[in-house]
């Protein structure tokens, strides 16, 4: 089914934002890239500012979409105040968080524009911080401090989670070089297993180092 205009000129921004980055885009290469008459960006978005604007908006919701019903889970198992069921909470949103970021379901570009926006931050980086960062990291954090039985702090398990997710955006962002290097054609079930059970050996080695 053809897409329509504010789709393909969308799925087009994200081609040229991953490529040249938000400055180095611009809103004629978008628009030829989708086939689509310049003056269909200033309609929809309202300039290359909002067209980008939409396509991080367009990650936090595809991030959300995939990760809900693990949201309401989450919800019940810091109620219960149960440490095990965190523990294994833990280990559930970063499969989640891994394959999204490894696998086909986010599309290369978007994974591109992502980590660039965390990288190197614009004046939109706000979408993506209060859509997505802040959340989940505490998400993430909340569970770490009860999985440790509060042995580690609250604040101390804040900044664990940003070496903890910069791993998982390395094993994306650098998936070349390290397929050249552990000599794996890509990153299918057996790989994204491999990367899985080394963030599961750490997520176990910082609760059991504080019990």
């Amino acid at each position: 089914m053809k897409k329509d205009s504010k789709t393909e000129l969308l799925y087009s921004a994200f081609c040229e934002f991953a490529k040249n980055g938000f400055w180095g885009a611009t809103t004629r290469d978008i628009a030829s890239r989708a086939g689509i008459n310049i003056s269909s960006i200033l309609y929809y978005f309202g300039g290359k500012k909002g067209i980008y604007a939409a396509a991080l908006e367009n990650i936090v919701e595809a991030v959300k979409l995939e990760t809900q019903d693990l949201a309401q889970e989450y919800e019940a198992v810091m109620n219960r105040r149960n440490s095990a069921e965190a523990r294994d909470m833990l280990k559930k949103f970063t499969k989640a968080f891994l394959y999204l970021l490894c696998g086909e379901k986010l599309s290369r570009d978007m994974k591109t524009v992502f980590l660039s926006e965390y990288s190197k931050p614009t004046e939109d980086f706000s979408i993506l911080y209060e859509g997505l960062i802040l959340p989940f990291y505490k998400k993430m954090a909340n569970l770490l401090e009860l999985a440790s039985g509060s042995n580690i702090a609250i604040k101390d398990a804040y900044l664990y989670m940003f070496p903890f997710f910069a791993q998982m955006f390395v094993f994306s962002s650098r998936k070349d070089t390290i397929c050249r290097f552990m000599e794996w054609k890509t990153y299918d079930e057996p790989e994204k297993q491999k990367l899985l059970d080394y963030m599961y050996n750490q997520i176990d080695f910082l609760i059991d180092s504080h019990k």
